[in-house]
């Protein structure tokens, strides 16, 4: 039996990129992957080669982390950087482009895995160590990371007949086979509309069968959502060009005599003076079921330690620090990391990058008795902190990336008279573990449109309001400050470029409120404050 400490399972941009924080903290680690090459999902992944992970690698800032915030496929090194904005100038690149970017990451960094490793069975060693059994050899360690990825593409239970559909996973990039033929989709997320948009010229038609109403990204902020760059069948839809967006209740799919497929479907007519329920029946040459995947993979485990799942075994059930929440030990690594996260970026490796490097601070603490990094700041030294804080809302990346989720955390001494400060924890994880202490500031980067519940997000065509910070609406920073179980916070205003270290003409945000920060803040560090009216009608928080 080969042991290791930590055990990898899967060389995905996940896998690389916790074997790249562990082999950097020195630690024993092993990845075991399925097949001859790392990041072997995107040699076949997306099916129409073109990838929803923005390149936008010209930002005019100059700061590396500030332009992490547009680059979406890139993994974290802290030297001798690789950055996959130089391997394609297109905004959204070919999948090819990440893939021969990933197996350039693994080489660079000389990243310890062991290939054409099939995993067959996951148990536990008297109830301690793992025992990982693969198509070749044995293996051992104290703590196992899954970075499996997709495990396998979801079935609709309640259509009868759905097995006659093609799945997603089985497509090609080929749309010849789709040649003025009729085809229907069943989904309404990035996959459904990725393959009707590659359809839309070759196809008949195209009928987008969704099962729940559709959910932009634009709308929703949840960059899992539908984007934007797949819409096109909307306007043909609306203008009358064969292909339509439907919202019907399937309830059954049969093959007929000559190979074609019949949808039995129905929609209701509540509105309508004579209500009821509209059955129908259509026949298509193809129909594809594009309605996502399930990340589970169940058998791998024996019955001792089968992980408990949510969303109908669609994600593993996780604690706040992505620990399986019944097998101590076991963590879930990459798209998994959404299953605690479904409002900022965790299912993307513009997410789970900076997940994973607070994870593999937090499994040193744990495993290795080293504290979780942390910078002290002296509050006599009060304006070096504002300082730190502005650089921080205005360039940071993993903040900015995992909006809401991950963020820093602030705990004050007052009898010191220093600042402890700790980045990217995430904010569930600090209000569980962390609040209970005496003097606590979080800080994050958050949107505020739920203060908006009757507008459109689309009708926002400037500041939100810049009077009153807290109705902002755009991505801002909020500061909460936590003590004895009271809490009060402070909201920036909107900042068009995300920046907030800088006068408006430059990009910035507008600076009328930054005296109002500044007093905010020294009265909870009992440090004095300014007279504002003595900075006229515009305080700036240049005048300090």
């Amino acid at each position: 039996m080969i042991s290791h400490k930590y055990l990898i399972l899967g060389a995905g941009p996940a896998g690389l990129q916790m074997a790249y924080f562990l082999q950097k903290a020195g630690l024993d680690y092993l990845i075991l992957e399925k097949n001859d090459v790392p990041g072997k999902f995107y040699e076949k992944y997306p099916i129409h080669r073109k990838l929803i992970s923005i390149n936008k690698k010209n930002n005019y800032f100059t700061e590396k982390e500030f332009n992490l915030r547009h680059d979406w496929n890139s993994l974290l090194m802290e030297e001798n950087e690789l950055s996959f904005t130089t391997y394609s100038d297109e905004l959204f690149p070919d999948a090819s482009d990440l893939f021969r970017y990933l197996q350039d990451f693994t080489k660079q960094n000389d990243l310890n895995i062991q290939y054409n490793t099939q995993v067959n069975n996951i148990s536990k060693n008297d109830s301690i160590n793992f025992v990982v059994t693969t198509n070749s050899e044995t293996y051992e360690s104290k703590v196992l990371l899954i970075g499996t990825g997709v495990a396998k593409q979801n079935k609709p239970k309640d259509i009868e007949g759905v097995e006659y559909c093609t799945d997603y996973t089985s497509l090609s990039a080929d749309t010849d086979q789709f040649l003025n033929k009729r085809v229907a989709i069943l989904g309404g997320g990035n996959s459904a509309f990725e393959t009707a948009n590659s359809l839309a010229a070759s196809a008949a038609f195209v009928h987008v069968f969704l099962r729940s109403p559709l959910k932009m990204a634009y709308e929703t902020h949840f960059v899992g959502n539908l984007r934007a760059k797949y819409t096109n069948l909307f306007d043909m839809y609306q203008l009358k060009s064969l292909h339509a967006i439907l919202k019907p209740r399937i309830r059954k799919i049969t093959k007929l005599p000559n190979g074609n497929l019949q949808t039995q479907h129905e929609y209701d007519y509540p509105d309508s003076s004579v209500k009821g329920t509209l059955k129908l029946t259509r026949e298509y040459d193809y129909i594809l079921n594009c309605t996502g995947f399930k990340y589970t993979n169940l058998p791998l485990f024996d019955g001792g330690i089968i992980p408990e799942t949510v969303e109908d075994e669609k994600f593993y059930k996780l604690n706040e620090q992505w620990e399986s929440s019944n097998v101590q030990n076991l963590f879930f690594i990459g798209t998994h990391m959404q299953a605690i996260d479904r409002k900022a970026a965790s299912g993307f490796i513009h997410g789970f990058r900076y997940n994973i490097r607070t994870l593999s601070h937090m499994i040193q603490e744990r495993y290795e008795s080293k504290p979780y990094p942390s910078l002290l700041f002296d509050l006599n030294h009060f304006e070096v902190i504002l300082k730190e804080l502005y650089k921080r809302v205005s360039i940071g990346d993993g903040i900015f990336q995992l909006y809401g989720f991950l963020g820093d955390v602030l705990e004050y001494h007052p009898t010191e008279k220093q600042l402890e400060w700790k980045k990217e924890l995430p904010l569930a994880y600090t209000i569980k573990n962390i609040l209970p202490a005496q003097h606590v500031l979080t800080l994050s980067l958050e949107f505020g449109f739920d203060k908006y519940p009757n507008r459109s997000s689309m009708s926002f065509m400037g500041p939100s309001d810049p009077h009153e910070t807290e109705k902002s609406a755009f991505l801002h920073p909020i500061v909460r400050y936590y003590h004895k179980g009271d809490q009060k916070e402070f909201h920036f205003g909107d900042s068009l470029l995300g920046r907030w270290d800088m006068p408006h003409s430059s990009g910035g945000a507008i600076a009328t409120y930054h005296t109002e920060f500044y007093n905010w803040l020294a009265s909870i560090f009992e440090l004095p404050t300014i007279d504002t009216s003595s900075l006229g009608e515009n305080p700036n928080f240049e005048k300090w």
